[in-house]
């Protein structure tokens, strides 16, 4: 087993990984905050999640350079926890592969948009306040490049996401 596995490719331990990232990272503000939803309201706590969340969904449609690098690890090492996280807490070693829904690449001047986001996460984690908004940013990003692309969420930005990014850097880029 490598240390990280670059990947487009989530498998079923990856998008539950995914999924339990973002549940236990909600549940965790939740009780922080006096047992409170609406400690998840602040911007403060959503938006370096979603920022980075969405970042790593639109990253994966990316299949070349740095970018590609980087969600393919960011899913790798999500598909990798899933497998360890269910082989000790669940007892079960199905990773059973499951096909990646951004099946559309982005077009040229979509992928300079999702640079441009990708450097914009990369400088709120760098200037970021404290611990707790990088770990937001990070839990966000694992949960992008894992549930984020799996089949039962993945569909919505194949079918909206790529497509609108490559319109929106057409229009804007050229």
């Amino acid at each position: 087993m490598n240390l990280i596995d670059f990947t487009h490719v989530v498998t079923r331990a990856g998008a539950a990984f995914g999924f339990a990232t973002m549940a236990i990272t909600g549940m965790v503000i939740v009780f922080r905050g006096g047992r409170k939803f609406s400690s998840l309201k602040p911007r403060a706590v959503w938006l370096p999640w979603a920022a980075s969340a969405l970042t790593m969904v639109m990253a994966s449609a990316v299949t070349g350079g740095f970018i590609g690098k980087l969600s393919g690890g960011f899913t790798g090492a999500g598909n990798q926890g899933g497998a360890v996280v269910g082989n000790a807490a669940l007892g079960q070693a199905g990773a059973g592969a499951v096909d990646i829904s951004v099946t559309e690449v982005l077009g040229y001047s979509g992928s300079w948009l999702v640079l441009v986001m990708v450097v914009g996460v990369g400088l709120f984690i760098w200037f970021a306040k404290g611990w707790g908004e990088r770990a937001l940013s990070l839990s966000g990003a694992v949960t992008g490049a894992t549930w984020g692309i799996a089949s039962s969420v993945g569909g919505w930005a194949a079918a909206i996401g790529v497509p609108l990014f490559t319109w929106i850097g057409k229009v804007v880029i050229g």
